[in-house]
């Protein structure tokens, strides 16, 4: 990049938040080239970052995000920007009477837990996650472990910077910005569920007003064995159709072992206590209630022949319940963790379950079942343990999305190959306003571009 326009990224920005330093850059990349030459803004302020797209866009300079994981190596030869929204951390407001909160970027999780326990509150934690950040989690629509009993978005609205540095906020916040009516994102003009899920191609989210909930009196876990997957689902299904719980995983022994463990070794160890399924009941509600539901839900599964399992899980997932689970706080047990996610309704979950699993059976693998809006559907997910650089992992983790698309699975965010794939099959017609959106917000395609799908 010209030395002119990187002097003038640090008048807008400051010094320090301007950075081209080869050493920086390889934390967003798997292995950074040689002929790198991308600039990394990180822009302190939502104002900041307006002005630094302002002038990138006049000057036809690219940008790109950060969003998750590992850029490609076309963005470090961009001649471009990375933009990274870290900085950014602001916890603007916590609207307690209306159970909201207005968090930017680069908030987290554990941060926000760390405001919100003083006060009796809490956020809810995804049970898949890729990135700290609760705006792009719950922009990505990340699976949340209360998926069962809570509204599907966690995010109300939220603020984005336009790739020219124009201002867009989504919902009433168009009309009225931090206005009463905040919490209705069906109110006022909005293009907003077109970035859920959208890799940035429209705008820069920085911004978002997000569910918080009370903690109520009695807080339990409860955890349940089942010697088969059919039994365990169908008390999952139940349990959560009669809106008994706040969370409910069904989970088999290999992720369980896992996913509670540090090393290896400890998983090894851990597996043989658990039952070959488990499902975990986590309440929160009054005294009285949370033990009516607890013994609820115990006769459905014993109706469903529930098993004895380690006594010891259910005062574990208690803790594991308050945090994020990243999946790459998976990679301990074979160096290396590769996901298949969908939703599907429950009746389907089994056969889909051994449909990845006949594409990979050499491999080790964890599964887990997460009930979606009162056991509507499931989030389906099938853990791969393995060698990242295995020659075949590719190859077999398309073609897995392959027979569950065919097999009518839905799946909430695509990527890679994937999302190649979904886009093909959809109607040409949804292709065509993607394209006409992205068009009238970025005319000179310059953010993000094919990040999503070629040619947007």
């Amino acid at each position: 990049m010209e030395r002119k326009h990187i002097d003038e990224f640090k008048s807008l920005l400051g010094e320090k938040n301007v950075i081209t330093d080869k050493e920086f850059l390889k934390r967003f990349f798997e292995t950074l080239p040689r002929d790198a030459n991308i600039t990394v803004l990180r822009p302190p302020t939502h104002e900041q970052l307006g002005l630094a797209a302002n002038y990138a866009y006049e000057h036809d300079i690219p940008m790109f995000t950060y969003r998750r994981g590992f850029l490609n190596e076309e963005v470090a030869k961009s001649d471009g920007l990375l933009i990274d929204l870290t900085a950014m951390n602001k916890i603007r407001r916590i609207d307690e009477p209306n159970l909201l909160a207005f968090v930017e970027y680069g908030v987290t999780f554990e941060e926000m837990k760390k405001a919100l326990d003083p006060m009796g509150l809490r956020i809810l934690m995804p049970a898949a996650a890729t990135s700290p950040s609760i705006v792009r989690s719950y922009v990505d629509r990340d699976v949340i472990l209360a998926n069962g009993s809570t509204r599907p978005y966690q995010i109300s609205i939220f603020h984005a910077i336009l790739a020219d540095g124009r201002l867009w906020m989504s919902g009433n916040d168009q009309l009225t910005p931090d206005g009463h009516s905040e919490f209705r994102e069906d109110f006022g003009p909005m293009y907003s569920y077109f970035f859920h899920a959208s890799e940035d191609i429209f705008g820069m989210p920085y911004a978002g007003k997000v569910f918080i909930y009370k903690r109520w009196e009695k807080r339990k876990v409860s955890a349940h064995g089942f010697n088969d997957f059919d039994s365990a689902i169908k008390a999952a299904y139940e349990a959560s159709r009669h809106d008994q719980v706040f969370e409910c995983v069904v989970a088999d022994r290999k992720y369980l072992s896992v996913l509670v463990s540090k090393s290896s070794d400890e998983a090894e160890q851990t597996a043989p206590k658990l039952a070959p399924w488990n499902v975990i009941f986590g309440f929160d509600n009054h005294e009285k209630l949370v033990e009516i539901w607890d013994r609820q839900t115990a006769q459905i599964c014993r109706r469903y022949g529930a098993v004895e399992t380690w006594d010891e899980l259910s005062s574990i997932m208690l803790e594991k319940f308050e945090y994020p689970w990243y999946i790459r706080d998976r990679d301990h047990y074979r160096g290396f963790t590769e996901t298949i996610e969908y939703y599907a309704f429950s009746s389907k979950a089994a056969a889909l379950f051994d449909e990845v699993d006949s594409m990979f059976k050499d491999y080790e693998k964890g599964h887990v079942a997460i009930p979606s809006y009162y056991g509507a559907a499931f989030y389906c997910e099938t853990d791969i343990y393995c060698d990242k650089n295995d020659p075949d992992l590719e190859r077999l983790w398309y073609e897995a999305y392959v027979k569950i698309l065919d097999r009518g699975a839905h799946v909430g965010r695509p990527r890679g190959r994937a999302a190649e794939l979904i886009y093909e099959r959809m109607d040409p017609e949804n292709i065509r306003m993607i394209k006409n959106l992205k068009r009238v917000l970025d005319p000179k395609g310059l953010l993000n571009r094919d990040q999503l799908i070629k040619g947007v």
